[in-house]
């Protein structure tokens, strides 16, 4: 049974055994969450070549040793070579860091889930590496529900809880208020993008001092830049 984590890995350094699409892959995750990549393979594909030629990542042209592992603070074997791949496995374990085998989810630390990501919201989906297909199946089915509104809503409640938090209201009182908001049609407004609606409705529901409208604002800007990207 896998316990679940959202781990930060931001600066730290993450070492990926292995060049081909499921490294480019791991490589891809790790950059996109802030981590430090370096890389060992004899050869690396166009796409983690791009990454190396941008400064990116860390690429060692050669076959795996062991005190590649020195500062790394988790490990991606990505081979395709059985024995190289035993080899990584023994040396994360010897060293006490944590690995992530692409071939073998008995011999990892931790897995990759499928994930959905929108802003702060992170959304994901396991199955303890039996069965990635599943996996991606009922991702697919959650893309479907949760879009990129909710990233706007999970920012927008951050904002409101940066000025609640720490005022004179106590935490209970602050409860009730989040749980007012969320009972309005905030998500609704957003998704329609009924601006003017959601700036009343903050307005009635948010304590004297905090600027619905400034933050709607702001956030009918990152909703606009989201729709920009899928285009």
């Amino acid at each position: 049974m896998l316990y679940p984590v959202n781990l930060d890995i931001t600066g730290r350094q993450c070492l990926v055994v292995g060049g081909g699409a499921v490294a480019a892959r791991k490589i891809a995750s790790i950059l996109s969450c802030g981590g430090k990549v370096r890389v060992v393979s004899p050869e690396i594909c166009p796409v983690i070549q791009a990454l190396v030629d941008k400064g990116q990542v860390d690429w060692f042209s050669r076959k795996y040793q062991d005190s590649d592992m020195l500062d790394a603070f988790l490990v991606f074997a990505a081979t395709n070579d059985s024995a190289v791949q035993g080899q990584v496995a023994e040396h994360a374990a010897l060293w006490g860091i944590l690995l992530n085998s692409a071939d073998n989810p008995e011999q990892s630390d931790f897995q990759v889930p499928a994930k959905i990501r929108h802003g702060e919201l992170l959304i994901t989906v396991s199955t303890g590496g039996s069965s990635p297909a599943l996996a991606m199946l009922i991702k697919s089915q959650l893309e479907k529900e949760f879009g990129p509104e909710y990233g706007i809503l999970v920012g927008l409640l951050a904002q409101i809880r940066k000025q609640v938090v720490g005022g004179a209201k106590r935490s209970e009182q602050n409860r009730e208020l989040f749980h007012e908001i969320l009972e309005q049609p905030i998500l609704y407004c957003i998704q329609n993008r009924q601006w003017q609606r959601l700036q009343l409705l903050l307005s009635e529901i948010l304590p004297p001092g905090i600027n619905g409208a400034a933050l709607v604002a702001e956030f009918e800007r990152e909703m606009a830049g989201s729709q920009d990207e899928e285009r």
